[in-house]
């Protein structure tokens, strides 16, 4: 609805609230910017989106109004959303402590004991997203944001949230994708066959992810996406001697993760009772949301513009470089979030 004084949508409005400040960043759909809210005084961050790059207004509110329902202790926060007449602006929590990417990049690899706390947070949210049927299909270190930088203001490894749904897809139990997405070193096996994928794509990437915090690099040394995937299928996953003060129930928790097969590899809520897991001194698993309102993401996995990240390409084999997110074919429906 308009406000024909103004031309404006009536939730434009909602801007006046909001003391808008310094630009935290930018990506392949609009920039991100710090923000205080005139009614709670609280931090925020809001990303803005131009319409002019979505070709889909109707499939960007819907996935809008279902993000907001999702509401977990380590996925971030869409507190609400707004628009003007050519853009819209999503309202975030602020996790300003920085990206889990840029805290291994500054230590080379975790401990067993921080990356425990870190794969605990990232396992109950996968958790909690496959109850809800969504699979992000994207996740890896640079979509994993701290509140706060770990070790200040009592912020431990576990304060981190899962962020950057724009790959994410609404499933059925037993439905497969089909169109390759992802980012290159995260992406699972599957991808790359005719057979489709599911929520077990997610868990893969969280082996990856759990293996790169101690390791310091990728578990396989291909860089192109389809032999990752071949070098997968016919190799054993191989722990280096920097692994020797590792325990086994890590090795454990990362092998079954890391299992070609998808109908073998271990789910994200068998994952929260791995023994290495529940050893980990994080908040206790969410609880059981099966009275939340449904999502309502969309149901395709066609609809994502393969151009959406501009970052460049990894050329280093074994270094875990940030890697770009890509998509297959499909319909380019453009959808930001």
């Amino acid at each position: 609805m308009l406000d024909y004084l103004t031309g404006q949508p009536a939730s434009h409005k909602r801007k006046r609230q909001y003391r808008i400040g310094r630009h935290l960043g930018a990506g392949g759909f609009g920039e991100v910017k710090q923000a205080t809210s005139l009614e709670t005084g609280d931090e925020v961050a809001i990303k803005i989106i131009p319409k002019a790059k979505i070709s889909d207004i109707p499939t960007q509110v819907t996935r809008q109004n279902s993000l907001a329902t999702l509401v977990h202790p380590h996925i971030v926060h869409l507190r609400e959303w707004f628009e003007s007449r050519d853009k819209f602006y999503l309202v975030f929590e602020l996790a300003a402590g920085g990206e889990l990417y840029e805290h291994l990049i500054d230590v080379g690899r975790f401990g067993e004991e921080e990356a425990r706390e870190v794969t605990y947070a990232l396992v109950d949210a996968v958790a909690y997203l496959a109850s809800r049927g969504v699979v992000h299909r994207d996740l890896k270190p640079e979509n994993v944001l701290y509140r706060s930088p770990p070790g200040q203001n009592g912020a431990g490894h576990d304060d981190c949230v899962v962020s950057d749904f724009g790959l994410a897809v609404e499933i059925k139990p037993d439905q497969k994708l089909h169109v390759i997405a992802g980012s290159a070193g995260y992406s699972a096996p599957e991808m790359y066959s005719s057979d489709g994928y599911g929520f077990p794509a997610d868990c893969w990437s969280l082996g990856v992810i759990t293996f790169a915090m101690m390791g310091g690099r990728f578990p396989y040394r291909a860089t192109i996406p389809t032999q990752i995937a071949e070098e997968a299928r016919t190799t054993e996953l191989y722990f280096p001697r920097t692994w020797e003060g590792v325990s086994e129930e890590a090795k454990d928790f990362i092998r079954k993760l890391l299992v070609v097969d998808p109908d073998h590899r271990m789910t994200a809520a068998e994952a929260l009772h791995h023994p290495w897991l529940l050893a980990a001194k994080s908040r206790p698993a969410s609880p059981d949301n099966e009275h939340e309102d449904p999502v309502k993401l969309p149901a395709q996995d066609d609809f994502l513009d393969p151009n959406a990240n501009d970052e460049d390409e990894a050329t280093t084999p074994s270094a875990l470089e940030r890697r770009p997110t890509f998509i297959g074919e499909g319909k380019d429906t453009r959808v930001a979030v």
